[in-house]
C-alpha cells in the first residue's frame, strides 16, 4: 500500500515529513488504494509511516482543507464521499473557471515559460507510461497548479486545486483502469503546442476535454451498472 513508504523528494527541493506524509495520503486516495466508507486512524497511518502522530495529523489537515478528507472527532477520519450529482456540478464550475482563466494564461505567456512546462510535462508522461502512480500524482498536480498561478490570482488557483482534488478521486481510477492514463497526461503537451502557437480556440477544448473525465468515469460507471442488471 501507497502509505506504508514516505516518499523523500518528488520535485524540485526536499519535502518535510508532513508534505511527504501528505504525497503519500493523497496517492493512495486518488488511486483508490483508501477507500471511501473505512474510517482510517492518525496512529495506525503514523506507525505504518514509521513517524510520530504530528506530522500525519498536520497532513491530515490539509488534505481536509483540500476537500479530500473529514475528520471524524475521537475516531479518525474518512474519504469524503461526493455523489454524482455534487461531482457533475463541481465538474461545471471547473469548466467555467478554468477555461477562461487558461486561455488569458495563454495570451500572456513566455515561450520561456511553455519551455519549462514542457519539461516538466514530459516527465510526467514518462512517469504515467511506467504507472509510477505516487510521483505521477504529485507533478500532475504541480502542473495544473503551476500553470493557473499564472493568472496571479492566489484565491482562484485555491479553489481550483480543491476542485481539482475533489473530482480525482474518481477520474483518475477511471483513467488507470482504461489505459488512459497516457493520453491523459500527453494531453498537456498537446495544450502547451496550443498555447505557443496562440490557438486560444484549441487551448480551450483541450482543457474542456481534460477536465471531463470525471463525466467519462461517471458514464462509464452507469454503463457497467447497466450491462450487470441486463445479465
Amino acid at each position: 500500500m501507497t502509505t506504508e513508504r514516505l516518499i523523500p523528494q518528488l520535485l524540485d527541493k526536499p519535502l518535510s515529513l508532513r508534505e511527504q506524509v501528505s504525497v503519500s495520503l493523497r496517492a493512495a486516495i486518488t488511486t483508490g488504494e483508501m477507500q471511501q466508507g473505512i474510517t482510517y486512524s492518525i496512529p495506525n497511518l503514523a506507525e505504518k509511516f514509521g513517524v510520530s502522530a504530528t506530522p500525519v495529523r498536520e497532513a491530515i489537515l490539509d488534505l481536509v482543507k483540500e476537500g479530500l478528507l473529514v475528520a471524524l472527532p475521537n475516531k479518525g477520519f474518512r474519504i469524503v464521499d461526493t455523489s454524482e450529482e455534487v461531482l457533475r456540478k463541481i465538474t461545471e464550475i471547473r469548466l467555467l473557471i478554468e477555461i477562461p482563466t487558461t486561455i488569458r494564461i495563454a495570451e500572456l505567456i513566455t515561450q520561456d515559460k511553455i519551455d519549462e512546462f514542457r519539461e516538466l510535462a514530459l516527465y510526467i508522461q514518462s512517469l504515467a507510461e511506467r504507472a509510477d502512480f505516487v510521483p505521477f500524482i504529485e507533478n500532475d498536480r504541480k502542473f495544473h497548479h503551476q500553470i493557473l498561478e499564472l493568472s496571479g490570482n492566489e484565491p482562484l488557483v485555491e479553489y481550483a486545486d480543491q476542485l481539482r482534488s475533489q473530482t480525482r478521486i474518481h477520474g483518475l481510477p477511471f483513467l488507470i483502469g482504461t489505459g488512459r492514463l497516457e493520453s491523459s497526461s500527453r494531453e498537456h503537451l498537446t495544450l502547451l503546442d496550443a498555447m505557443e502557437k496562440k490557438n486560444f480556440k484549441e487551448v480551450g477544448e483541450v482543457v474542456a476535454h481534460h477536465i471531463n473525465y470525471t463525466i467519462d468515469a461517471l458514464n462509464a460507471k452507469h454503463k457497467r451498472q447497466l450491462s450487470e442488471q441486463v445479465r
